[in-house]
Parts: structure tokens; C-alpha cells; sequence
């Protein structure tokens, strides 16, 4: 059995990494540029109970909180929403061990479904951008990424994730399941 070179260890390590970049969201920009943007689909928020104070502009919602907002949705214990006013301003912030985030995608009459979890989540209106902190995993079927932090922006599907000192960032890659769905 031939051991590899350490030199072409580091070069597979990087073909592997940046295959993870560009496949596990692995739908069409296209896509992305014919949907409506997300920032004017409304929001819809069920809780057990809800508390808005008007002078700090925010909203608080508690008790199997459930946000839906097009094809996203986010299942939390509590969520606070800062900037209520300001539609495009707004940050949601979740928290729960764990908040689970939920996005259907459709690329040719089939779809497709991004789940992650995290401790806490935090969804940036303005900029479509959901932050996973703590114990944070999004998977696309059996394709998964596990850290400690993950950025996901939901218009580009671009994932970001890194891990705190002493941890790392784990990733299972199913490749036929990216050829399939890049079909």
C-alpha cells in the first residue's frame, strides 16, 4: 500500500474543501435570482406569548416559537426581534438547546430541504444571513456540516462554518447526492 505524500495530502485536502464550497448548497444561482426576494414576503410568528415594548423597538416571543417566512421557518423556546420598525433592519435572534431552522428549495419540480440546529440562531433580515452559534449543524440529506459557528446566507447558499480553539469542523459529503441534484 503506497502512503501518500504529505504535499498531496494538503493538495486533496483542498480539491476536498473547495468541493464542499461550491456543491453542499448546490443549487442554481439562477434559482436564487428568479425568487422573490425574501426580504418582502411577510413574517408569521405563533408563540405561547409575546411582549413587544414600543421605546426599545422590540419584540419578544416565548414558549414553542414558531417564525415562518416564505420557504424558512425557525422552531425556538424564545426569540427576541430587535428593529421592529425597520423591516429590513430587523435581527431575529433564537434561542434553545437546540433552535431548529428549516429552508425548502425547489430546483426542477423537486425540492429540497437545508435543516439546521443550533444553541442559538440569529437571522439578519436585511442581509439574508442565518448565524448558528453553539453546537450549530445544517445538513442537505445526508450531507452535514458540525461546528461551533456556521453562517449560511440564504439567498446565495453559501455556508461559512469554523469551530473554536480545540474543535473542529466535521463534514460528511455524499457526492452522488450532489451530482443528483445538480441535474
Amino acid at each position: 500500500m503506497k502512503l501518500l505524500n504529505p504535499l498531496h495530502f494538503n493538495y486533496l485536502k483542498a480539491i476536498v474543501v473547495s468541493c464542499i464550497i461550491v456543491m453542499l448548497p448546490s443549487i442554481s444561482i439562477a434559482q436564487t435570482l428568479s425568487e422573490p426576494n425574501l426580504n418582502n414576503m411577510p413574517i408569521s410568528i405563533d408563540a405561547d406569548n409575546q411582549q413587544i415594548d414600543i421605546q426599545k423597538n422590540t419584540m419578544t416571543f416565548s414558549g414553542n416559537v414558531v417564525i415562518i417566512q416564505d420557504k424558512i421557518s425557525i422552531k425556538a423556546n424564545k426569540v427576541v426581534i430587535t428593529e421592529i420598525q425597520s423591516k429590513n433592519n430587523q435581527v431575529i435572534t433564537a434561542y434553545g438547546k437546540p433552535v431548529f431552522f428549516e429552508q425548502t428549495i425547489e430546483k426542477d419540480g423537486t425540492h429540497y430541504t437545508i435543516t439546521g440546529r443550533a444553541d442559538r440562531l440569529v437571522y439578519e433580515v436585511k442581509n439574508n444571513n442565518v448565524v448558528m452559534n453553539g453546537n450549530a449543524e445544517i445538513i442537505q440529506r445526508d450531507n452535514r456540516i458540525t461546528s461551533d459557528l456556521i453562517t449560511y446566507n440564504v439567498e446565495q447558499r453559501k455556508i461559512q462554518a469554523q469551530s473554536n480553539e480545540g474543535h473542529r469542523v466535521k463534514t460528511t459529503i455524499h457526492p452522488n447526492q450532489i451530482r443528483e441534484i445538480e441535474r
